[in-house]
């Protein structure tokens, strides 16, 4: 997109149409009229040679070149709200700002939610875009800006990174309740004698489960490795294969947790940010909302493994 050629004001008026589909709530969203809604949607055909929207009942629907134009519409205007935005005082009522994350997948499943409900109540202009990069990249994109945050284990190296343990995250052999193995205590032996599967976010290198066989001793070729837990799930639930996962995201799922046959540190998860960032208050404020969550999820779960006890 050459933004020498085209008018700035007019990609709000172009992600506004394309989110609601109307340009009457356009015009609202963006307190202008509808009149100026439509000739700045003139303009932008003009430019990109092509209608952008046309009717389609009440509304309009995007084009096809619409639909390519909006990922980069929207990195820029992300960037630009977030560049404008002062730094030296934050307002979480009034802020629209974005902030980029990184997580792994049971950091995600754990802290995400509450996240999206705190900043529902006392900040819902702002918007976070989750993604999981690689553990290799997560220095270089904090140095870079282009992440502000990253919660995953907690030996990331990078000279520039500050760190901070979020919580600790027990895990649990999980099986399907009609297991034979599910109303019994495991043992090494009749654990690694199970039919495992693995969640890994790497294609390559060894799993959780298999790291675990070689520290006993033992070899275990997963029958299937997958990226996230809820697929593999599900898997547990509809065969008869055993996943070692996360008991605060197993405990979800309504199948059958049984506690590990032998002592396994429950693995921390920490936030990650970049030194120059330290002192952004948007980014303080932030991170303090993440770490009350963190406190709170910790609580529950003490809680939680009080009462399984008793």
């Amino acid at each position: 997109m050459n933004l020498r050629t085209i008018d700035l004001n007019l990609l709000p008026v172009l992600e506004a149409v394309y989110d609601e589909r109307s340009l009457t709530r356009a015009s609202e969203i963006l307190r202008i009229t509808q009149p100026a809604v439509s000739n700045a949607l003139s303009r932008l055909r003009v430019h990109f040679e092509d209608p952008l929207f046309v009717r389609e009942g009440r509304g309009v629907k995007p084009t096809a070149m619409a639909e390519a134009l909006m990922p980069a519409v929207r990195e820029a205007l992300d960037k630009l709200r977030s560049g404008l935005e002062p730094r030296s005082v934050f307002e979480p009522s009034r802020s629209t700002r974005v902030f980029n994350l990184s997580a792994r997948d049971a950091g995600a499943f754990l802290i995400a939610p509450a996240l999206a409900a705190r900043l529902e109540q006392v900040a819902p202009g702002v918007r976070i875009l989750w993604s999981q990069l690689h553990r290799s990249a997560v220095a270089a994109e904090l140095a870079s800006g282009r992440l502000d945050l990253a919660i995953d284990v907690s030996d990331l190296l990078g000279m520039d990174m500050e760190r901070e343990v979020l919580l600790s995250t027990p895990y649990v052999c999980v099986l399907s309740p009609d297991h034979p193995q599910a109303d019994q205590a495991l043992t090494p032996d009749s654990f690694f004698d199970l039919r495992h599967i693995a969640v890994s976010s790497r294609r390559e290198g060894r799993s959780l489960i298999e790291e675990l066989a070689r520290t006993f001793g033992r070899r275990i070729t997963p029958a299937q490795r997958l990226p996230n837990y809820m697929p593999a799930l599900e898997i547990v639930r509809q065969t008869g294969f055993a996943l070692v996962a996360p008991r605060q995201i197993a405990e979800t799922a309504g199948l059958a947790l049984l506690d590990l046959p032998f002592d396994f540190p429950s693995p921390e998860s920490t936030l990650y940010w970049h030194r120059e960032n330290a002192g952004d208050p948007a980014l303080t404020w932030l991170r303090g909302l993440i770490r009350d969550i963190s406190r709170d999820l910790e609580k529950s779960q003490d809680h939680a493994e009080s009462a399984a006890a008793s």
